[in-house]
């Protein structure tokens, strides 16, 4: 990713600052023209001050309303206002400027960037909804090395947390054609739907299907009555958030140590351990090979935990004899590098 470019917050900074600049060279002239007014035994009104502030600091040129200019006090401190105030309105609203001409430049540089780079993705996935649920599969996705485009219309967290992960991503309503097309939602393999209620993550599982008729898509849900309907709409899986947290909550209750395990896989940064699955592909050099002569754990340091048929049978802990076929699917267990290089090899790469 690009470098960050100039913040909104930092374009507010710097005009509050111009502006609390230009507040203070008018209150300092305004009564610094009122005591001269006094002086000349000629009081002004405010206003009258305030007018000779303004003319002098812009130097238009207009007509006195306070004649400072027949004495060599009300001279000298015309002159000092004009070269100080004058050369601090332009040195402050020249930085302005330069800001936000960067701003947009850097900003619209950033984007043809980033717009180029989502046209090349193929087989990526797509968060829609980066709240505390999107955040979680925005790490993990980025943690594992999996390309990925994040989608919001809350801008602001978008962009902090995208280019924190190194991530590209796309501001807009995920439930519009246009927002998904400019993800890339052709070319995607999945979607997670992970929108703030169950509504617009219908929507977005219908919009989201008509565009790609082969995208594996999975829908965050609370409501168990919106399972059916969503995946009529499309859903391949529909995860329901609150149903997985009172799960979890029992498996802490009865089986603790096996779920310290998995939390301390997830959560370990040396070495990124997961359970993945690794699909047999035909042309495959591992395919028709037994497992006792591959040696998974001794050359790539993973587990062979179970498989999967073409017909979809599972097989758990599955014997050294086992032959490996066309369109088995391995569910393995150990480091994401490992895996990824067992992958290339088991897709004929």
């Amino acid at each position: 990713m690009a470098a960050p470019s100039v913040t909104l917050q930092e374009i507010k900074r710097q005009a509050v600052r111009v502006g609390s600049i230009i507040g203070l060279l008018m209150l300092v002239g305004t009564l610094g023209y009122c005591l001269l007014g006094h002086l000349l035994e000629e009081p002004a009104p405010l206003l009258d001050c305030l007018y000779m502030t303004v003319i002098t600091l812009t130097t238009v040129g207009y007509d006195e309303v306070i004649p400072v200019a027949d004495t060599e006090v009300g001279r000298l401190f015309s002159v000092l206002l004009i070269l100080s105030g004058a050369g601090i309105l332009f040195y402050s609203l020249s930085s302005l400027s330069v800001m936000v001409m960067e701003g947009v430049l850097q900003g619209a540089w950033e984007r043809w960037r980033m717009e180029r780079e989502i046209a090349k993705m193929r087989n990526h996935y797509i968060i829609c909804g980066v709240g505390r649920v999107g955040e979680v599969i925005l790490r993990e996705l980025a943690l594992t090395k999996r390309p990925a485009v994040a989608i919001d219309s809350d801008a602001e967290r978008l962009t902090a947390l995208a280019k924190e992960l190194g991530m590209p991503f796309v501001i807009g309503d995920a439930t519009e054609e246009a927002t998904l097309k400019a993800a890339g939602v052709e070319h995607a393999k999945g979607l997670l739907a992970a929108l703030g209620n169950d509504h617009e993550n219908l929507f977005l599982v219908i919009t989201a299907r008509s565009l790609n008729p082969h995208l594996r898509i999975i829908a965050r849900g609370s409501d168990p009555s919106v399972v059916d309907k969503m995946q009529r709409a499309g859903a391949d899986e529909v995860i329901l958030t609150e149903a997985i947290g009172g799960l979890r909550m029992v498996s802490m209750m009865v089986r603790p140590a096996a779920v310290n395990f998995l939390d301390q896989m997830l959560r370990e940064r040396d070495l990124t351990l997961r359970i993945e699955e690794i699909g047999i592909a035909n042309g495959s050099p591992l395919a028709g090979k037994r497992l006792a002569d591959l040696q998974i754990p001794q050359r790539w340091n993973t587990l062979v935990l179970a498989y999967r048929k073409g017909d979809g049978t599972l097989v758990y802990n599955p014997p050294a004899e086992t032959v490996l076929e066309r369109d088995m699917t391995l569910v393995v267990m150990g480091d994401v590098d490992k895996i990824a290089e067992l992958r290339r090899i088991a897709s004929g790469q």
